[in-house]
């Protein structure tokens, strides 16, 4: 059991310290507009990581189809990315100018959902990461042993992204509206190049 505990807890901190599109979703709400929209955020990609999970683990078919949908599953992300770049950039000015706080949206799941299923990364991710130590997870310990390896992943993944998220929310008292500003600039920097990278990638090659 020692050993399923020690790979939940690897794959879930390699996943929420990589740096992607989740996490730099996470990042903008938290500086934007808190923690209580970062930790939504969150909990929208830990449910789109259920949803790729359970067909990554039960159909091996979706490996080849995957493959097939790599293409349009990076056109979407790329679009997808390039208007949260767009927004972000509409926020920095916003906070830039007027100095106020940005109202707290409700679709801040819905970011953390989207985020996680249009970056092709996440099903590659589970089709070749995380199904293989689930299942080695299972062959070690059985059905309790799955179930303690997919707990603990999902616990250090979202507990470590919480913990970034209050870090960057806490922040704002220090740095000012201002600074936010910058914040939330260079998160629509890397909105862009994620955006750029997917095209590049996923779509052109």
């Amino acid at each position: 059991m020692a050993e399923i505990l020690w790979l939940g807890v690897l794959l879930g901190a390699g996943a929420a310290l990589s740096v992607g599109p989740v996490f730099v979703t996470i990042l903008g709400e938290a500086a934007t507009r808190g923690l209580g929209a970062a930790l939504r955020v969150i909990l929208g990609s830990a449910t789109a990581d259920v949803i790729l999970l359970l067909p990554a683990l039960v159909f091996a078919w979706v490996i080849g189809a995957v493959a097939r949908a790599v293409f349009w599953v990076g056109l979407v992300g790329a679009v997808f990315f390039t208007y949260l770049a767009a927004q972000a950039v509409r926020d920095a000015l916003r906070l830039w100018r007027e100095g106020q706080g940005l109202q707290t949206r409700g679709w801040a799941f819905w970011k953390g959902v989207t985020a996680n299923l249009v970056n092709p990364l996440s099903w590659t991710f589970w089709l070749a990461t995380g199904t293989p130590t689930m299942l080695r997870a299972q062959h070690v310990a059985g059905r309790p042993g799955l179930a303690v390896f997919t707990v603990t992943w999902f616990c250090v993944a979202s507990g470590l992204e919480a913990v970034i998220a209050f870090a960057v929310a806490r922040s704002g008292h220090l740095v000012g509206r201002r600074g936010q500003s910058v914040f939330t600039a260079l998160s629509a920097l890397l909105f862009a190049t994620l955006a750029g990278m997917m095209l590049v990638r996923d779509v052109i090659a």
